[in-house]
């Protein structure tokens, strides 16, 4: 048979190629056979799948698998490769944070006793301590004043104190020494008597003053017997007494200390009878600095 190139047009239609006429090759039809249709032998068995072939080992040597094998490990005696390595142990990752606990319970802060201006605050033996007010602290004078009566004894009363700087002496009228510090043109304190025994505090300086105690003592040496009380006045009218009840005794008595916290002053009645003179009384309160020429009167 004859082509013209030249009349396409007329060449005969071409049946051998049917699939160039669709845009993929048509698949053969799955045979789908339905349980129990005609022509299906259940019954029979299913023909045994074929073995993969094994495939054949690489040449090196005569001994390397293509499949790697695990290596026993050192100085083992078995060499049954059939047994499966045991499985590594997973790595120890951060210890996990303990679960949290219900928050602590926080106490409530109890506020502070003060002495309020124009009213009287009685120190106790359950209630022994007040702190002044910045204001009380640093504004006037701050007075303490032995009210008592004749039939105490012959009671006088002084003064242990440490300032800023660091000096540290003794303020009394028995020892002569009436200011401290001593000769100064601007005392912190000052020892008077009017009525009563008193100590005078300049509350302007009052942050050259770190702490203070007063004692109470006789002047003859002999017996006092106590009574009356330790009042402490501020600028504005408040009052902070201490009573003096206590049986007769000789000795010094530490009546109330004085500390300054940052500018404000926490006064606390102390009470103690010391067996021995002021010498004693003012070195068990921690007073060791100070130099004496007797066991009442300090060098400075």
């Amino acid at each position: 048979m004859s082509i013209d190139v030249f009349a396409p047009d007329q060449a005969p239609a071409r049946t051998d190629l049917p699939f160039l006429r669709h845009r993929a090759r048509p698949r053969p039809p799955v045979a789908r056979a339905a349980a129990g249709s005609a022509g299906l032998d259940l019954s029979a068995p299913a023909p045994a799948a074929r073995p993969p072939a094994a495939r054949p080992a690489e040449s090196s040597a005569g001994l390397a698998l293509s499949r790697p094998v695990a290596r026993p490990a050192a100085g083992s005696a078995s060499l049954d490769l059939s047994t499966p390595p045991p499985a590594a142990a997973p790595a120890a990752g951060p210890a996990a944070a303990p679960a949290p606990g219900r928050p602590a319970r926080r106490q409530p802060v109890r506020p502070l006793p003060r002495a309020r201006s124009g009213e009287r605050t009685l120190l106790t033996p359950k209630a022994p301590t007040i702190t002044l007010t910045r204001l009380q602290s640093g504004v006037g004078v701050l007075t303490i004043e032995a009210a008592c009566s004749a039939a105490v004894g012959d009671l006088r009363i002084g003064a242990a104190y440490q300032l800023a700087d660091g000096h540290s002496s003794l303020v009394s009228r028995t020892g002569g020494i009436t200011a401290a510090p001593r000769d100064s043109r601007r005392p912190v304190i000052l020892a008077r008597a009017d009525r009563y025994e008193r100590l005078l505090i300049d509350l302007r300086q009052n942050r050259q003053l770190e702490r203070l105690v007063v004692f109470a003592f006789s002047e003859s040496g002999g017996q006092l017997n106590w009574s009356g009380t330790l009042v402490t006045s501020t600028a504005g009218g408040g009052r902070v007494e201490l009573p003096l009840d206590r049986p007769a005794s000789p000795g010094v008595m530490v009546l109330l200390s004085i500390f300054n916290v940052h500018g404000e002053f926490v006064v606390r009645a102390e009470m103690e009878t010391i067996a021995g003179p002021i010498r004693a009384a003012v070195q068990a309160y921690g007073f060791d600095r100070i130099s004496w020429l007797d066991d009442r009167t300090p060098v400075a």
